[in-house]
């Protein structure tokens, strides 16, 4: 054994850090007992200017508040004239994660400093070092007194807070005594600086006189210590020839175990703690995403705004993200995301100047990746993209750090991951709130894979969530990592200088992930809370229609007034309810409550913007009926039974073309329009789907089954769902353990026998929900419709929806944003097996030569396709942090389509969620008259995702995309006369003039997958 070993330095000088620690205050008066009331909510403000004599008082070690609790505390302190300096030391409730209350701590009316878990000592400026009395008021929240599962009966218990004076000499003594000693305990053994480091402590304590009564001899003898510790550290060896470039960070949730209101207090509490900390320490860098949470501060917090846009401009905090917000990158819409971008990068540049953003796409937390993201950042302006969160993968580890993400259309981004482990683990997962100590600071370096090419290593440090960000003792561990011993090199750095400097000296050299972003965790949130995910599916696509009849009519008539207030606003909702802990239904059973308000409030501006552009346009068109196709995709309109073609208006429209009629049979067990037969067995299963002689371009000289023999279709599927961790998050891969299925129809009827649809209705059971479904096929059609009501009354069951199909196709093509991915059916290789549930947007589709099969949903995400199997996830019912999660009435449609390719399943995909109608007219006018407002002449490999006024006002953007791999010339035709036009960036900065032909005709190419923005201005 080591000498160290037999001594027990290791145990010994972690006492005696126990020891001394509360010596680094050397004075200290106790506060007044506070004053307590409770209050009714997040929105109640503070009041500081209310009578407080008749408040409760608050004696030291006793308890109070209650879960969830708000509160405001007050009292008064006169600091000292004995006190060269002074600081607040509150001890309102544990220290532990959630399990401390937070506050706004205001001095004298001013709002000054956040007081939570992490944060407990504020530190006073001398302007309070009057000896006149100032009144000290909080304003929190008790929190959830350890986290959800803890019973609302949980106490705070108040401890005593006091004025304190520190002890700097003191301080700094244990600050750097403590990294020595967690270096020390965590450096292999056959590094030298680990016994030099242990002799360097040994020696200091052996001169730290810590006899009774501490007091007077420690702070004698510490002077004499501290240069032997120095001493010490400085023959114990060199630092690594490493950097860590270390940024101040707060992860402030939106919602999460909280709702959005609270999460507006969260950011006051974080923001003005890290103001101060500014104060205090010149050398500090804060970075801070989100505009959201600026916008709320500017609105809350007008002053501390004020503070944080000096800050700003002196370079110190630094905003970043690029979005909006830290959205759900699996679930959020194609235009979502371009709109995150856009208000995002807007909202920075009004408020904190044109180059004040750093150009990083800033997502630590989020649960996977778009694989057209990396074409989104450089369209957004941006340059570079930071995450950890793959970090987190079950089965396989991404074998990059640092590397260039190339993206779908192959744009490359370069990209960082974080390899800061957890405090609890010097291997452990990747965390964005790093503890910067000496173990941390080593951990990070052990886990970065890309060491034979750079030395560099980016760390976001500091508590989220309502944690205040950084601590005091974070920072002034940095000072002390800067030359520790086997430690990598620590310093304060700002993000975008890491990116720069990481592009420059090691870009050339940096290896390519080619794919998606995958996370292999957290599979269940593309089903959790599927109301939410309804509501944001018809709010994206009711938006869409609403700008594009604003567009309309901006176009017909030169007086009205483009809303564009009322579009930001709306869309601003949607963006905010995008967040990864709201949509993705990993959040409080609260935020769901609020959201159902929230997405009201959104179908109110849309459906107000949609009827003002239409009585514009039947004013200026007339007419008895008025037909509308808000889809980039050919529609049939049933009422008045006519095809309209994409993007139009149209006025009394006898004179377009019928669906026609080709009926054979229909009844309560068979639909078959001649095109396509199925057929339901007494239960109510499907057990055939048949496709005609002939079909699509007369390919089949036979008809052709789709199921394979003996298998049913449509067959609802229950599985036990009970993960090991993360209930609301998380699908494991065991989940089809066990499997219940549907009881036989109680009822199966005929409900609709028009010439146009026939629809069969049935009435079943599955465990303890009844449904009813309804199955419509529509004449010529190679598909058949399904719309569900189900009452669901599950706990810890998921439930899918299964269609076997008589193909081979190792590969299925999913819709992503901005285009479609092609993932394996087979489960070869780990990466195959850890993709058993992956997030698809309104398809997905299988081929078998030219022969194809999809299915097409209006508001789902999870999908498994195994094999010749399509599955999609329809509900969940996890109980935590939600007990009552997708409980109760639900409504749900999907679509499936035999003999199809993949451009009909595009245009029957969006048709199918934003289907055509017609709105009566304002006079008898008999004239046809049309508004076609964009017509893709050729070839048909885009599709139109976006008609909009511009942000400016100035003309019209179109925004599309390729989704078919393939490239090529396009020729757009515009409905109305075209003096310029240009293609532009996601941010609707022009960049290339194209030239108009004929007055109204553009062209311009297009490569595999890529976004095209333009911008087209009216004569």
């Amino acid at each position: 054994m080591l000498p160290h070993d037999i001594r027990h330095t290791q145990l010994k000088i972690e006492r005696r850090l126990q020891l001394i620690k509360p010596l680094i205050y050397r004075k200290s008066v106790p506060l007044a007992p506070f004053r307590f009331t409770s209050l009714a909510g997040a929105l109640t403000p503070p009041p500081l200017d209310a009578d407080t004599a008749a408040w409760e008082i608050l004696p030291p070690n006793s308890y109070w508040g209650a879960k969830g609790m708000h509160f405001a505390l007050a009292t008064t302190f006169i600091i000292p004239d004995t006190f060269d300096s002074a600081a607040l030391l509150f001890n309102l409730g544990e220290s532990g994660d959630f399990d401390h209350p937070e506050a706004l701590l205001y001095i004298d009316g001013e709002a000054f400093c956040g007081v939570d878990r992490r944060h407990q000592e504020i530190r006073l400026p001398n302007r309070w070092r009057d000896g006149r009395e100032h009144h000290l008021l909080l304003h929190g929240w008790c929190g959830l007194m350890g986290g959800t599962h803890v019973t609302d009966a949980r106490k705070l218990y108040m401890g005593t807070s006091a004025l304190v004076q520190t002890d700097v000499a003191a301080r700094e003594f244990y600050t750097r005594a403590q990294m020595a000693w967690v270096a020390a305990k965590n450096l292999p053994e056959n590094d030298p600086a680990k016994s030099r480091l242990y002799n360097a402590l040994d020696d200091a304590f052996k001169v730290l006189d810590t006899r009774d009564p501490l007091e007077d001899h420690f702070y004698t003898s510490l002077p004499a210590a501290d240069r032997v510790l120095r001493e010490g550290i400085k023959a114990a060896g060199m630092p690594l020839d490493v950097t860590i470039a270390a940024t101040g960070h707060a992860h402030i949730d939106v919602a999460w175990l909280w709702t959005v209101d609270e999460t507006r207090h969260k950011a006051a509490r974080t923001f003005s703690t890290v103001l101060r900390l500014m104060e205090q320490y010149p050398e500090f860098q804060f970075v801070q995403s989100t505009p959201q949470l600026y916008k709320w501060m500017m609105q809350d917090q007008p002053a501390l705004f004020e503070q944080i846009k000096v800050r700003v401009q002196e370079g110190r905090w630094e905003t970043i993200g690029g979005m909006w917000l830290e959205a759900d990158c699996n679930l959020t819409g194609a235009e979502s995301l371009v709109r995150q971008f856009l208000y995002g990068r807007a909202f920075f540049r009004e408020h904190f100047g044109a180059d004040s953003e750093s150009p990083i796409l800033w997502l630590p937390d989020v649960f996977g990746y778009a694989w057209n993201l990396p074409q989104l950042i450089k369209g957004a302006g941006l340059e570079y993209f930071f995450t950890i969160k793959i970090g987190w993968n079950q089965y396989n580890r991404l074998p990059y750090d640092s590397f260039w993400w190339q993206g779908l259309d192959g744009t490359k981004v370069l990209t960082h991951f974080s390899t800061a482990p957890e405090a609890s683990n010097i291997n452990s997962r990747a965390t964005y709130n790093a503890e910067v100590d000496s173990m941390v600071a080593l951990g990070t370096w052990i886990n970065y894979q890309q060491k034979h090419l750079h030395s560099d290593i980016l760390m976001s440090y500091g508590w989220g969530d309502g944690g205040g960000g950084p601590t005091r003792e974070m920072i002034e561990n940095v000072r002390t990592l800067d030359a520790m011993p086997g430690i990598p090199q620590v310093r304060q750095a700002r993000v975008v200088d890491f990116f720069r400097d990481l592009e420059a000296k090691s870009g050339a050299k940096l290896p390519t992930w080619n794919g998606e972003l995958y996370l292999e965790a957290h599979r269940g949130t593309y089903t959790t809370q599927a109301r939410n995910k309804r509501w944001n599916r018809k709010s994206e696509f009711l938006l869409h229609d609403a700008e594009f009849l604003a567009t309309v009519a901006s176009l017909l008539d030169k007086t009205y007034q483009y809303p564009h207030e009322a579009i930001h606003q709306a869309w601003e909702i949607l963006l905010l309810h995008q967040f990864h802990d709201i949509i993705p239904g990993s959040s409080v059973h609260e935020v769901y409550e609020q959201s159902e308000s929230y997405y009201a409030e959104i179908t109110r501006l849309g459906e107000v913007i949609k009827q003002n552009a239409l009585e514009v346009i039947q004013r200026h068109y007339g007419g008895e009926q008025l037909m509308v196709n808000p889809s980039g995709s050919q529609t049939y309109v049933e009422q008045p039974d006519r095809i309209c073609p994409p993007y139009t208006v149209w006025v009394n429209p006898e004179s377009l073309p019928s669906s026609g009629d080709s009926w054979v049979e229909a009844s309560p067990r068979c639909l078959d329009n001649g095109t396509l037969r199925v057929e339901l067995d007494e239960d109510g299963d499907i057990t055939r789907v048949y496709l005609h002689k002939g079909g699509r371009l007369d390919l089949m000289e036979q008809g052709r089954e789709i199921l394979p023999s003996g298998a049913l279709a449509n067959q609802f599927q229950l599985f036990e769902d009970r993960p090991n961790n993360w209930d609301a998050w998380d699908i494991d891969i065991f989940f089809d353990d066990r499997v219940t299925y549907a009881e036989p129809a109680h009822r199966i009827e005929l409900v609709e026998n028009t010439a146009y649809r026939k629809t069969i209705k049935i009435e079943r059971r599955i465990g303890s929900s009844d449904y009813v479904q309804r199955i419509s096929m529509t004449r010529d059609a190679r598909h058949f419709d399904v719309r569900t009501q189900i009452d669901w009354r599950e706990r810890h069951s998921l439930l899918k929806v299964a269609f076997p199909v008589d193909m081979l196709a190792t590969k299925a093509i999913h819709e992503v944003q901005w285009g479609n991915v092609e993932r394996p059916t087979t489960r070869n290789t780990s990466w195959d097996w850890a993709r058993f549930e992956t997030c698809a947007h309104k398809w997905v589709m299988l081929q078998e030569g030219e022969f194809g099969v999809s299915l097409i949903n209006d508001c789902k995400y999870g999908h498994d396709v195994r094999d010749n199997v399509i599955r999609l996830s329809l509900l969940r019912s996890p109980t935590n942090p939600d007990p009552d999660a997708d409980q109760g009435v639900h409504e749900f449609a999907y679509r499936f389509t035999a003999d199809t390719t993949l451009q009909n399943t595009v245009r029957s995909a969006y048709t199918f969620n934003d289907p055509g109608f017609t709105v009566e007219g304002t006079s008898t006018q008999s004239k046809a008259a049309s508004f076609h407002l964009i017509d893709l002449v050729e070839p048909e490999i885009v599709q139109i995702e976006t008609v909009k006024r511009a942000e400016d006002d100035n003309g019209v953007i179109v925004r599309l995309y390729e989704y078919t791999h393939s490239r090529s010339a396009i020729k757009l035709r515009l409905g109305f006369p075209v003096r310029e036009a240009y293609i532009t960036n996601l941010l609707e900065e022009n960049q290339t003039q194209l030239e108009v032909i004929d007055g109204d005709t553009i062209t311009f190419p297009v490569t595999p997958f890529q976004i095209v923005t333009l911008r087209v201005i009216p004569e």
